[in-house]
């Protein structure tokens, strides 16, 4: 990403307050992931990583596809246009699916819709009742030290065990724009709100 994002593992960034510190990011080890894979008797594994056509995409796949061949896993690459690649994800025809996620300001922007059951995003289909438990808690309480003790256990279930989404990086949001302009506000999910914009 050209020193434009940071590495990442979790739906918020590492640097974000309800970031689970109880599930690091892991180090790289290609020697264990060859081990687990002879473990489990598929010492050189094949799947298809659907992506969209997006340059980004596309270059987070090619980046996927190369380190993973480290490991023995074969990696094909599918590219789809951006609606029709959102089609199949509706349909849960995939294997694998690349998709770029702006984050929102709020944690729950990031999670809920994606892991909780038969929610929109949930493109990996996880169904869990206790982990539905906790994502409803995460939402509905306003203290944010249990707030943050609630994403620990998700992240337990989600970062540490199943594993549905593997996140990779957390972008750095740059907005560039004239000084006539007046009124931008800089949120962290990176989409620009129009209102209160003005040209001086």
């Amino acid at each position: 990403m050209d020193g434009e994002a940071d590495v990442g593992n979790q739906w918020v960034a590492p640097t974000n307050a309800f970031y689970a510190k109880n599930v690091p990011i892991p180090k790289r080890d290609v020697a264990r992931a060859k081990a687990l894979l002879a473990e489990a008797g598929v010492p050189n594994p094949s799947f298809t990583l659907m992506t969209p056509t997006q340059t980004d995409a596309q270059k987070v796949a090619q980046v996927v596809q190369a380190m993973a061949k480290d490991a023995g896993f074969d990696v094909k690459i599918q590219s789809t246009e951006f609606a029709t690649s959102l089609n199949m994800a509706d349909k849960g025809d995939f294997e694998v699916y690349v998709l770029a996620w702006s984050g929102r300001a709020d944690p729950d922007g990031n999670i809920f819709s994606f892991a909780a059951c038969k929610q929109p995003l949930n493109y990996s289909g996880i169904c869990k009742p206790d982990l539905d438990d906790l994502l409803n808690k995460s939402r509905s309480t306003l203290d944010p030290a249990e707030r943050k003790k609630l994403y620990e256990q998700i992240a337990t279930i989600l970062i540490a065990k199943d594993r549905p989404d593997i996140y990779l990086f957390h972008r750095h949001w740059l907005w560039a724009y004239t000084t006539k302009l007046s009124g931008l506000r800089t949120i962290p999910d990176g989409l620009v709100r129009v209102q209160g914009l003005k040209l001086n």
